[in-house]
This record gives structure tokens, sequence and C-alpha cells, in this order.
């Protein structure tokens, strides 16, 4: 009876950690899932908001831009408020369209906002878990939550998955310094013609831009 009683104590002490092993492979199963889904699609459209929030006062500072995010396949481009990214699948460029500049950039020191590259970049160096669903706007949204092994500036990552459709729906990071930035999907559109100009840097569109 004391060894019954021995083993059903460390099952008992044994079982949250099962679990928790549990929802870390669901979690990044389902992360994997929807990278690989997302590399399936011929061409994406989506229309979002960016919002960053960062601690002034006692209060929060919140900044909110508009964009656009147009791929296909490799190639992307992203068009904000303030300022363009473009890759044309070798290289990356910021575009300033008010000062007309061009500036050449490392592609993985900078975020496209592109899903595929959001969804890679988290797929090592975090511990995964499920973090609930909610109903928004009539879809039902997976939560995953993410924290670093190892970051002085990144303390948890949220990220929204339409369960339906299997498409990235928001992503939410917070700092430790309390910077929050949140990225939103307003619409989603996928596998629709798009115009292979828009990828290219040495179109009529950037005649006479100056070339940092």
């Amino acid at each position: 009876m004391r060894k019954f009683a021995d083993m059903k104590l460390f099952a008992l002490l044994l079982l949250p950690f099962m679990v928790q092993a549990q929802t870390h492979n669901d979690a990044k199963s389902l992360l994997n899932e929807v990278y690989e889904h997302t590399l399936t699609l011929e061409t994406q459209h989506i229309s979002f908001t960016n919002s960053i929030g960062a601690p002034s006062n006692g209060g929060m500072k919140e900044r909110t831009s508009q964009g656009e995010l147009f791929a296909l396949g490799e190639k992307v481009r992203v068009k904000t408020d303030a300022f363009e990214f473009l890759s044309d699948g070798s290289k990356a460029y910021l575009i300033y369209p008010e000062d007309e500049e061009i500036e050449t950039t490392a592609s993985d020191e900078e975020t496209s906002l592109s899903p595929s590259d959001i969804l890679k970049n988290y797929q090592s160096g975090y511990s995964y878990k499920m973090a609930g669903k909610a109903i928004e706007n009539g879809k039902t949204i997976q939560y995953v939550a993410l924290r670093p092994v190892a970051s002085e500036e990144v303390k948890e990552i949220l990220i929204g998955i339409d369960s339906k459709s299997l498409l990235l729906e928001n992503y939410t990071q917070f700092g430790t310094n309390g910077v929050k930035t949140v990225f939103s999907v307003n619409v989603y559109r996928v596998n629709i013609p798009l115009d292979t100009e828009m990828f290219n840097i040495n179109s009529n569109e950037f005649e006479g831009y100056y070339r940092l």
C-alpha cells in the first residue's frame, strides 16, 4: 500500500509538468502548421493596423498607423503612413516616398510584417503555451503565448490564429521596458492577382529616387 501511495503521489507531482509539456508541443505544432500553410499561398494582400504604446508620465502614449502588405511568394511589399518596405526575394529596401529616397537594408534586420516572416522568427528560442480562445468579429481566434528563453528586450509575445482559415490574425509583443507593439489584421485576402511590377525596385515608379 505504501508503494502504491508513493507512486500516486509521484504521479500527482509529475502531472503539471506533463500538461505543460503537452501544451508546449501543441502550441508549437499549431504555429508550425500555420507557417507551412502560409508558405503554400501564392499571393497575400493584408490591410492592417499597427500600434505602439510606450509608458509616458504615468500613462501610455500610443501611436497608431495603417498599412497594407502584398506578398508574392518570397517577394514582399509593405506600405505604411511613414515608409515602405520592399523585398524582391534577394535584397530588401526601405522606401521613403515623401523624401523620394531608397535605402538598401539587410532583410534579416528589418521586419516585413509578412506572416511567414513573423512565424519563422518564433520557431526557436521560445517556450510556447496555448493561451485560450476568443470570438472576435465572428471568428474563433486561438491564442499562443511565447516567452523568449533569453532576451533582455522581449518579455512575452501573444499570437492570434484564425482557427478556421489557419491565418495570422494578430500578434502583440510586450517589451521588458513596458513598450507594447500590436499588429492587427483588418482584411486578409489570399491567392488574388497582384501586379508583379510592384516588387521591382527598378520600375518607373521609383524613377528619380535617391539611392542611399
